[in-house]
């Protein structure tokens, strides 16, 4: 087997540690690695990206915003472990996203904005900044041997604007290779990340990087789209035609746990590993922690020689059992009979034959459940979009009992494994068990959580399909489990250790936590409930009217052939309403512009007649603007507003059809929020 890179990427997406960074760099030089990713706060407003942890030169005026302390800690760290790492051949990287510029950067220069209120990529003045960061980044990290670059999650979604001169592939390449040729102009390197989700957004990267250069690195992930455990093989890699490929993996858990619950890879990471290789990739990247939490010092550390003794061409078996008998000695076989199938009972609790039921493996927020399509899923007529963000392709969602089955199945195995680790506890240290203990008893309130939640989805759906109040007791019996398991765990382990709510105490272990800021179940139990009983609520009222069709977007009732851009496509529940926007909305604390999306659905409407569209709607800005196609028939909107407002769109149904498509597009800086689509005729 040819000798491939073996990299890792760690601080992912946190602060750089110092401790941390320098054990890792120690650890990569006793392990034979040649590659090393800093990652940082990537999505920090201040601190993220390459941005965050340097000084501006020509562009100084906008350092007074930064975070001095943290980059002066950063020039020092950084080019203590550059320093460390370089005369043992291992080259050092770090994660950049673009574009991303400063939040006073368009008021400074206000014109970069284009008519819409977008920025306009091409402007001089982003090339010239663009290429000046470059230069001071490595003027402050001259060791630096390069960076790995990102188009997405930015300030500036370059691929989701629609206002620009340029068309997706050439304003991926218009940055990429501004960026690249400031790199190579310096002796650096750039390695690029498609990350894309669509196979369109996917083959324009591709061949915006190949027209720049057959050189540069694409490095993507091992499985489709993101990490989860249920996700095919990355099949994009079949675009990669003439550029050297890179894989990236997750052997720690962004998707399955963040190390707060046992998983022992033995399947995921061989076969996942064997499939790259038939493309020859020039090697291997792997993210070893997340949110703070490493692999060091637990039983999940296996993964690293599990990938370990793929890289170098070991039996993993052998691997597998060097790992336990180092850490637990004489009890060693008990812990790895323990850590076996681990994989397998998660993928039974976070999934639906393999959907992913997880928000970056967290317990969801109602947003996640509504805007990936959980409820829609759950009807008798169920259609939704596969191939889309962690659908698999072709899916075929499984019979309802057969899912609830999994879950009850998932729980049994649970208690299984806890009751055979109490059985361990004198064979192992007080530190082995509770370590052990934690992440297996977690494991036991996941499912129990998962089912929970499930028949909560389920009883949901139920209710806006059929109105029968079963269903809305199905819902309401759900809410109430998952608040006592929820409070069990809590009492049992500690916010601090407990699943849903120790992932966002990372940094902060006061006794004064804010628990009613990081309970992610008893959030989603608070905004499920809200959002029924008004959903349900208004629903009667409409069904009350003369309508052909009514549509309360953002609900259980949304059920109407719901399609969307990806993930673009939020829904929010507010004090004036349930809603749906065409695309993300996170505040301008982390977007200067705001993603922009689609959504659609299938509306009734009266053949071989006039119908009124109402469509009832509300701006971030003073302005509400979209576009509204019906069946072809596209009328855009700009009227100003303060607050809601009811806009009528006509159509006249020609061809005798009593059902049509309608898309609501965003097409400016204001973000649309729609909150009720009637049809009258």
């Amino acid at each position: 087997m040819a000798k491939r890179i073996k990299g890792m990427s760690m601080c992912n997406p946190v602060d750089l540690e110092r401790d941390y960074l320098i054990y890792t760099a120690k650890y990569a030089i006793e392990h034979g690695y040649t590659h090393f990713e800093m990652i940082g706060p990537t999505h920090h407003p201040v601190k993220g990206n390459a941005d965050g942890m340097m000084y501006y030169r020509k562009y100084s005026e906008f350092n007074e915003d930064k975070d001095h302390e943290y980059v002066d800690f950063c020039i020092g760290l950084v080019n203590e472990v550059c320093d460390m790492l370089k005369p043992h051949g291992i080259k050092t990287y770090f994660w950049h996203h673009e574009l991303e510029i400063p939040y006073k950067f368009d008021e400074r220069y206000p014109e970069i904005h284009n008519v819409d209120g977008d920025v306009e990529i091409t402007h001089p003045l982003i090339k010239d900044f663009l290429e000046n960061k470059i230069e001071d980044f490595f003027h402050l990290y001259p060791n630096m041997d390069g960076l790995v670059l990102t188009l997405h999650e930015t300030r500036i979604p370059l691929l989701k604007l629609k206002n620009q001169k340029l068309g997706k592939t050439e304003r991926v390449k218009y940055v990429t290779e501004i960026l690249y040729n400031a790199c190579r102009r310096l002796g650096k390197e750039l390695i690029v990340r498609p990350f894309a989700s669509l196979e369109e957004d996917y083959q324009n990267m591709m061949n915006a990087y190949e027209s720049i250069s057959h050189e540069l690195v694409v490095c993507d992930k091992w499985t489709q789209f993101d990490w989860s455990l249920s996700l095919p093989h990355n099949a994009f890699f079949n675009k990669i035609k003439n550029n050297p490929l890179m894989v990236e993996t997750d052997i720690f858990g962004e998707y399955f746990g963040k190390g707060f619950l046992p998983i022992m890879l033995k399947k995921h990471i061989p076969e996942k590993f064997a499939y790259c290789e038939s493309f020859d990739p020039r090697g291997y990247v792997s993210r070893i922690d997340r949110n703070g939490f490493i692999p060091f010092g637990t039983p999940n550390e296996v993964n690293l020689d599990i990938m370990n003794a793929c890289h170098d061409g070991r039996d993993v078996d052998e691997a597998i059992d060097a790992f336990f008998k180092k850490n637990y000695g004489e009890a060693g076989p008990a812990v790895r009979a323990l850590m076996e199938d681990t994989e397998d009972i998660q993928v039974m609790a976070f999934h639906v034959g393999g959907f992913d039921f997880t928000e970056l493996s967290a317990f969801p927020r109602l947003n996640a459940v509504k805007n990936c399509y959980n409820i829609q899923m759950m009807r008798d007529d169920y259609v939704i979009e596969s191939n889309e963000w962690f659908i698999p392709k072709n899916f075929k969602r499984p019979p309802l009992d057969e899912i609830v089955a999994v879950k009850k199945h998932a729980i049994v195995l649970a208690e299984e494994k806890l009751r055979a680790l109490e059985a361990l506890k004198g064979r192992l240290t007080p530190e082995q068990y509770d370590g052990l203990y934690m992440r297996f008893k977690n494991l036991l309130y996941v499912a129990k959580l998962w089912e929970r939640l499930i028949a909560s989805i389920i009883g949901y759906s139920k209710y806006f399909e059929y109105g029968e109040e079963k269903y809305r007791t199905m819902f309401l019996e759900a809410l109430e489990d998952l608040t006592a398991i929820n409070e069990d765990g809590k009492s049992t382990l500690g916010v601090t250790r407990y699943y849903p709510t120790a992932l966002g105490t990372r940094g902060s272990l006061s006794e004064n936590i804010d628990v009613s800021k990081i309970d992610k179940v008893a959030q989603y139990v608070k905004d499920a409930k809200a959002s029924f009983e008004y959903e349900a609520a208004l629903e009667a009222e409409l069904k009350s009217e003369d309508l052909v069709d009514f549509i309360i977007p953002g609900s259980g009732n949304e059920g109407h052939k719901l399609f969307k851009e990806v993930n673009f496509s939020d829904t929010f529940l507010l004090e004036d309403g349930v809603c749906r926007i065409a695309g993300t909305y996170r505040g301008k604390a982390f977007s200067t512009v705001n993603a922009h999306g689609w959504f659609r659905y299938e509306i009734a409407v009266k053949p071989n007649a006039e119908n009124e569209i109402l469509i009832t709607a509300k701006g971030s800005e003073p302005s509400i603007d979209f576009s509204v196609d019906i069946a072809g028939e596209k009328t855009v909107i700009r009227e100003a507003a303060d607050g809601k407002k009811e806009i009528s769109v006509k159509f006249t149904e020609k061809d005798g059809r009593d059902r049509v498509q309608l898309r609501l597009d965003r097409i400016s800086a204001s973000t649309p929020f729609f909150y009720m689509i009637k049809v009258k005729a």
